[in-house]
């Protein structure tokens, strides 16, 4: 909270590209956020790209956040005026690309090396999701066919093996897809 540690935070904190949101109150943050575009320590002050202004604001009001958890901003790119101590700050600090669509590139730029290594990580859970238990599952479901359950009692007696772990939809979906490719074998 800014409130208990009035002046504890420089401009210094912060990098150009880092996503932040903004203190309403001493308890509540903005539901948007934006992007760090320049940094002016002579002043005290950070320049931020919000989704409908770029503006100074206090780096004691701002908070930093995790674009990996909390999406990333709206926009990507400085869109404010230029002036002479943010050229100052472009030389010192670096900048984010003015009045540019956003690029492959320049996703590539801001969004960190962990993205792509949560990427690989959210592949990894997936396939062995896919393979270890919706093979099971299938497998399950292909037992009560073959018993001569109807579908219904098919779909009571899997929820109980994989109802914990398995949306209604895909336990659904699944029996719908297997009943459904048997009888087209009939």
């Amino acid at each position: 909270m800014p409130a208990l540690y009035p002046s504890m935070v420089g401009p210094e904190a912060f990098k150009v590209g880092d996503c932040v949101r903004k203190f309403i109150t001493d308890w509540n943050v903005t539901p948007y956020q934006g992007v760090v575009t320049h940094i002016i320590p002579a002043t005290s002050k950070v320049w931020v790209q919000w989704p409908f202004a770029n503006t100074s604001e206090s780096p004691e009001t701002l908070i930093k956040v995790n674009p990996l958890v909390s999406g990333m901003p709206t926009t990507l790119v400085d869109r404010g005026y230029g002036s002479y101590e943010k050229s100052l700050s472009e030389q010192t600090h670096g900048s984010i690309p003015k009045r540019v669509t956003p690029s492959r590139d320049l996703k590539r730029i801001l969004v960190p090396k962990m993205a792509t290594e949560t990427n690989k990580m959210a592949i990894r859970i997936a396939h062995s999701f896919a393979t270890k238990v919706i093979d099971k599952l299938v497998d399950s479901i292909s037992t009560c066919q073959e018993d001569g359950l109807t579908d219904v009692q098919a779909y009571n007696k899997v929820f109980k093996d994989y109802g914990d772990f398995c949306s209604d939809y895909i336990i659904k979906s699944s029996i719908q897809r297997v009943y459904v490719s048997v009888e087209g074998k009939d």
